[in-house]
């Protein structure tokens, strides 16, 4: 039976399920993705959270800031969970290993120097300082404290006073269009985000989540780590990459435990069609799966339908999607869909959103991301004049509420711009700028492309992204979601380049493929790329989340540093 908590911060929490629950699982580790190493019930991870909170506050003030290395799934909760009890600000990072990608390795020196970080809490802490400090030896100034699943001394150990205005977490935003910046996440934050999640998503203590997703970014941590604590669910996870290596892994676990709450970006479940052959989804059992959330990129209707038609006889219900919509600087949930309904679809014409309209056409379907959560506002706005607008009407999305994130830490000019929005209104705001561009249409949120990104040739816009789906769906050879679709300054205006990954065992006719490639955007967009630039497997610019960096690869390709095969140019066209 579920009892009601009653906590107000996230180690309240694990307490009160420890005290009311016992012995009910919390989580469960898959380290390769399939055998299950162990679990811990409540009563263990308290004391082994508390332990751990008394050996980081022996070198730890309250308030300073914590790195959390922690490849292993195990390590990262229970750290992450420990700084929670001794009133440590958690800092997830990307794990920057190997230490041999110098990209890696200077993300974390960069989120070290900005959030003024005083620890690293890592497994292995005299053998990962050794390997970091050659390349980083900034970093040898910090504390380094070892993750230890030890419960000596969690019995004298008492949990660090904290409010609920003082900072839990900072999330470091993945740096898609912009260098990383640590959203300040409180306690009130945290709590009010998770029973928003309990209430629009129904996770409880009947719950069973599976999850692949990193830890260090706001979808998995948010939505599969914290609500095992929150919400008393059960929560089974896998190493990101065992679920990449082979995507059946994350299906046969589903249905191993039973899973009623799962999900990922759009990109996991187009994977699983792609590379789950059928003798490999013999046994596999989606039945029990009531929420399928799909959300932190473009949700594609085909890819939807694909995997329904693919997966029905397997069990899967497509009334189980759950679209969603959310940024680390609203603590994750901002719009979702209603529990059980399914996904949204509206088809409507390009040539109106081109122009910021969402009208009723043929060319184009988009998947709505759901309705506005409780307690939240949201608008669609001028991002220039600051104006509301209309339903149907493309704008940046604004967002209000009681969880959305205080502040960037450290960074007041950013904080003043994306936290503090007001509309031309009087005393409206403030609101949250979240650089998306959306609409929406009898209630219904459509995520249309990221502001930033869009691309402006001859007085139209082109949302990258539907550019970038094109490209990938035009020939087998290119490589899906290594795509890049960006505009350049040239004399006479803007033109369109496509930056395009080729897989590493295709030996392509390259002339054959760019003009295929080109005509592919000409006759689905209206305008020709003014090149085509084909380049190897691995080498489009990505962040630690794998979302695509366009503004990286616009400067790559204007530095004249992309590891080209090779590029056709042409005078751009428009049709």
């Amino acid at each position: 039976m579920e009892t009601e908590l009653r906590a107000r911060t996230l180690a309240e929490a694990i307490s009160q399920r420890a005290a009311d629950a016992a012995d009910r699982i919390a989580y469960t580790f898959l380290p390769d993705g399939e055998k299950e190493s162990h679990s811990w019930t409540f009563a263990e991870l308290e004391q082994l959270t508390r332990a751990l909170a008394a050996r980081i506050s022996r070198e730890v003030a309250p308030g300073d800031r914590a790195l959390i290395v922690a490849p292993d799934s195990a390590d990262f909760v229970l750290a992450f969970l420990a700084c929670q009890f001794a009133g440590v600000v958690a800092v997830p990072v990307y794990p920057p290993f190997p230490v041999t990608s110098p990209r890696r390795v200077e993300t974390l020196r960069t989120i070290a120097e900005d959030c003024g970080a005083a620890a690293v809490l890592c497994a292995a802490p005299e053998q990962t300082r050794a390997m970091l400090i050659g390349a980083a030896p900034e970093l040898d100034r910090l504390r380094w404290i070892g993750i230890v699943a030890d419960a000596d001394g969690a019995a004298d150990f008492e949990p660090v006073p904290v409010t609920g205005a003082d900072v839990s977490f900072l999330q470091y935003t993945s740096g898609s269009t912009s260098a990383p910046k640590g959203v300040v996440v409180t306690h009130d934050a945290l709590m009010h985000n998770q029973e928003l999640l309990c209430r629009t998503m129904g996770y409880s203590a009947e719950s069973r989540i599976v999850g692949w997703l990193p830890l260090f970014h706001d979808m998995g941590l948010m939505g599969i780590v914290v609500p095992a604590v929150y919400a008393g669910s059960r929560t089974v996870l896998l190493p990101p990459l065992t679920f990449v290596q082979r995507p059946v892994r994350w299906l046969r676990a589903v249905t191993r435990y039973r899973a009623t709450i799962t999900g990922g970006p759009n990109f996991a479940y187009e994977l699983c069609c792609r590379r789950i052959p059928a003798a490999d989804r013999a046994g596999i059992d989606l039945s029990s799966l009531e929420v399928a959330f799909n959300g932190a990129e473009p949700i594609r209707a085909e890819t939807l339908d694909k995997f329904a038609a693919e997966f029905a006889g397997h069990g899967f219900d497509s009334n189980s999607y759950y679209p969603c919509y959310g940024l680390a600087e609203s603590t994750l949930m901002t719009t979702g869909s209603r529990r059980g309904a399914g996904a949204v679809t509206l088809t409507v014409s390009r040539a109106e959103l081109a122009e910021g309209r969402v009208t009723p056409g043929q060319d184009q379907t988009l998947v709505g991301s759901g309705r506005v959560a409780l307690h939240r506002e949201l608008l669609i706005v001028d991002p220039d004049t600051r104006v509301p607008l209309p339903d149907g009407q493309v704008g940046e999305i604004w967002i209000g509420g009681p969880d959305a994130a205080l502040a960037y830490w450290g960074n007041e000019d950013a904080t003043r711009e994306t936290f503090r929005a007001e509309t031309v209104a009087p005393q409206s705001g403030p609101y949250l700028r979240s650089g998306d561009l959306g609409a929406l249409v009898d209630g219904e949120l459509y995520v249309v492309g990221r502001r930033k990104d869009l691309v402006i040739v001859g007085g139209r816009n082109y949302y990258p992204q539907d550019i970038e789906h094109t490209v990938e769906n035009a020939d087998p050879r290119i490589r899906r979601g290594c795509t890049a679709a960006f505009a350049v300054d040239r004399e006479g205006g803007e033109e369109l380049i496509v930056v395009a990954e080729v897989k590493a065992d295709a030996d392509p006719d390259i002339a054959a493929l760019t003009a295929a490639l080109r005509a592919a955007v000409s006759v689905d967009h209206s305008i020709t790329p003014a090149r085509v630039v084909l380049v190897r497997a691995g080498t489009v610019p990505k962040t630690s989340s794998g979302k695509l960096q366009r503004r990286a690869t616009r400067a790559a390709f204007e530095a004249g540093t992309l590891d080209e095969i090779t590029a056709a140019a042409t005078e751009a066209v428009q049709l």
